[in-house]
């Protein structure tokens, strides 16, 4: 993978001056070449054109050039083409490139582009050998032009004329520029085919024009332009620290200021599953282990010394819109929470119970009260409970009124119908199933919801009860693989 690739995922929130120009260079760089359709004819360029609505879609981590060019054809010989734009494409060293050629090559006349469209094709594959020469090894959409709209309201009957001469020829373009990538077979050049964006689809063209789109119809190419986009570079995760676990490689990263890490598939899954793990990722792993082998990536996010307020709920939320937008992640993962991290698992769902699959939990924290807080039966931890109380900005006079969030937003859990499964211990002194699990299985009990439970009955006597060997990692398997959307 090229070396610009470095960093790919670095976090670009709440950077300043060296460390924001060093993330500026690690965006992912598209240009787009293209026609007046690309230019953004008819609309303002600078705010509505399909390039820069593509760079709202895409988001800060990408930066998108418009190499537009008005009257542009593909073919060498005509006058303007886009071979104009490439010195200024070459300093842009793209990561990506979209192509949208065709519709101008479709005129003859005084201009007799089509009198010479013998050409189109060898420069075509001339056009996609430079393109895949520059140092930034870029993926390239080869796209099918956008369609002649003759249902668009108010055209003269000479542009309906016209437009009727050139479409069938554009039609002819299109079944080229197909076969062109088919018989071109690389591995980074692919066919994307803009005309059903607007065939059909006059409410989306400017009146009185039937080729350029109005704000509404550039969106839509913005739209499926942006899926292609987002689809190609799914797999692309960063190089620039990279480890293996169990075989499978895991890629290091930082999103919102915080280490992350995802381990990937050797294939991922239909819709790309994923789990979701919540602090202590190497305990009890042998089940992650197993989804990894079923097509799952799994995903950690360091959230310690946080227990689920609201910094980690941010940390969670830049985390998950990471995974799903720029990796196509499923957008509903399995969550699962080891001890403390019950109460990163449960406040998250709790504000995004849509975009949960499932929820599995080993020993967990339900309420702090019980950890660290030791007021129940459990042993609790003076340090940590310190911590909750100053991350949470809570008081000791509070805490008499405290309701803990796992238990107040049951009612969200159950209301989803969010499938859930813990694994405890009956004799964990640590985290005290009767004051953690048991409390919140008995609230979904009757909130009409259930909780599938594995109990234990002895956990080791160093850990205090809080550790065991698993008894049953098939079943959670099973859970896991029944829920997961």
């Amino acid at each position: 993978m090229p070396a610009l690739w470095c960093g790919f995922l670095v976090c670009l929130f709440g950077l300043t001056g060296d460390e924001s120009q060093a993330a500026d260079a690690q965006r992912v760089r598209i240009a787009c070449l293209g026609d007046s359709i690309t230019q953004g004819a008819r609309v303002d360029e600078e705010t509505q054109s399909y390039p820069s609505r593509l760079q709202e879609l895409l988001g800060d981590r990408y930066e998108v050039g418009n190499f537009g060019v008005g009257g542009a054809t593909l073919l060498r010989s005509g006058r303007p083409n886009i071979w104009s734009k490439l010195d200024e494409v070459t300093s842009f060293n793209p990561h990506g490139v979209i192509i949208s050629l065709g519709t101008n090559d479709t005129v003859d006349g005084n201009r007799g582009n089509w009198s010479r469209i013998r050409r189109f094709e060898p420069d075509c594959l001339e056009l996609l050998a430079t393109l895949l020469a520059l140092p930034a090894q870029p993926q390239i959409w080869l796209c099918g032009p956008t369609s002649m709209v003759l249902e668009t309201p108010d055209l003269s009957e000479d542009r309906r004329a016209n437009l009727e001469e050139r479409r069938p020829r554009l039609e002819q373009l299109r079944a080229v520029l197909r076969r062109t990538v088919e018989t071109f077979d690389h591995p980074r050049v692919h066919f994307l085919d803009l005309g059903p964006v607007l065939h059909g689809q006059p409410e989306l063209l400017t009146k009185e024009d039937g080729v350029h789109p109005n704000v509404e119809g550039y969106l839509a190419i913005a739209r499926n332009v942006t899926q292609a986009v987002r689809k190609g570079y799914q797999d692309q995760w960063p190089e620039e620290k990279v480890d293996h676990w169990h075989g499978y490689r895991r890629h290091h990263f930082m999103v919102a200021g915080q280490s992350a890490w995802v381990v990937r598939p050797l294939k991922a899954a239909p819709n790309r599953p994923w789990i979701w793990r919540a602090r202590f990722p190497g305990f009890h792993a042998e089940m992650d282990l197993q989804m990894i082998g079923h097509g799952f990536h799994v995903a950690y996010v360091d959230v310690a010394g946080l227990y689920g307020n609201a910094r980690a709920m941010e940390i969670g939320d830049a985390l998950y819109t990471r995974l799903t937008q720029d990796h196509q992640l499923s957008p509903t993962p399995v969550l699962e929470g080891v001890s403390r991290g019950g109460l990163f698992v449960y406040h998250w769902a709790a504000r995004h119970p849509e975009s949960v699959s499932a929820i599995y939990c080993d020993t967990p924290v339900c309420d702090p009260r019980s950890w660290p807080g030791g007021r129940g039966s459990g042993i609790g931890s003076p340090g940590d409970w310190n911590r909750f109380m100053e991350v949470n900005q809570l008081k000791s006079d509070q805490m008499d009124t405290f309701e803990p969030e796992t238990f107040e937003k049951a009612a969200v859990i159950a209301g989803a119908r969010i499938p859930v499964m813990h694994v405890i211990s009956e004799n964990d002194t640590v985290v005290p199933p009767s004051e953690n699990t048991l409390v919140l299985k008995t609230r979904l009990e009757a909130l009409g919801h259930g909780m599938e439970l594995i109990r234990v009955p002895f956990g080791t006597e160093p850990s205090h009860g809080h550790h065991f060997t698993h008894p049953e990692p098939d079943r959670v398997v099973r859970f896991m693989l029944n829920h997961a959307k």
